[in-house]
């Protein structure tokens, strides 16, 4: 078996919006980030148009510990004037958006490429368009990686799975083909919104009570 590394970033804002389901005038947030959602804000940082191919971050493997679970927030927003699907006139729309306020999370980021795990950090650290938690309303309270962060020798369990804290944590099992449960957030294009489905587990620590 290859060596493997992890990077780990912090994802910390007022607001965060992780959908997946988001349909018409409903807009969701699942209870932690997504990959789509990570992967975005990684591309954003790497200046990877939402057009190019994004194919190399499929060897990445993703987990997401819960370090502050937030609360689930919901706003109502108000659109006048909006043309009806039959041209028949215009309507007003009433849309819902979901969101986590003050909520904090651990992503850890796994790969046998340390390079490619180093080239992200990198570019977190040097952002080339503006980070964002899931949408471009919701920056980050605090940079996502540390001056000097980058990837460690070791899995994703021994890096998110401390074993002396209450926190969630959800994984992308080794085996994808082994989870709990799927989600529709493994991004193949952006610029098509193509998605796959996701197998993840969700694990605690030894305490087991969990956030």
């Amino acid at each position: 078996m290859s060596k493997v590394y992890s990077l780990l970033m912090t994802l910390e804002g007022p607001m965060q919006s992780w959908g997946y389901r988001s349909r018409f005038d409903y807009r969701d947030t699942a209870l932690e980030p997504t990959r789509s959602g990570v992967i975005g804000l990684i591309c954003a940082a790497m200046g990877v148009g939402r057009g190019e191919d994004i194919s190399c971050f499929e060897k990445i493997r993703m987990g997401v510990r819960v370090d502050k679970k937030g609360r689930p927030e919901r706003d109502y927003q108000t659109a006048i004037e909006v043309i009806k699907a039959d041209k028949s006139g215009t309507d007003t729309v009433v849309s819902y958006r979901d969101y986590l306020a003050d909520a904090m999370f651990t992503v850890g980021l796994q790969s046998d490429d340390e390079n490619f795990l180093n080239e992200i950090a990198a570019a977190l650290r040097s952002p080339v368009w503006p980070l964002f938690l899931g949408r471009k309303a919701f920056p980050l309270s605090a940079p996502p990686v540390g001056q000097h962060s980058k990837a460690e020798p070791g899995s994703l369990e021994k890096h998110l799975l401390t074993g002396n804290t209450n926190k969630r944590v959800v994984l992308e099992p080794i085996d994808r083909a082994n989870g709990e449960r799927t989600q529709n957030d493994w991004p193949l294009s952006f610029a098509q919104r193509r998605f796959k489905h996701r197998s993840i587990q969700v694990l605690f620590d030894h305490k087991g009570a969990g956030e």
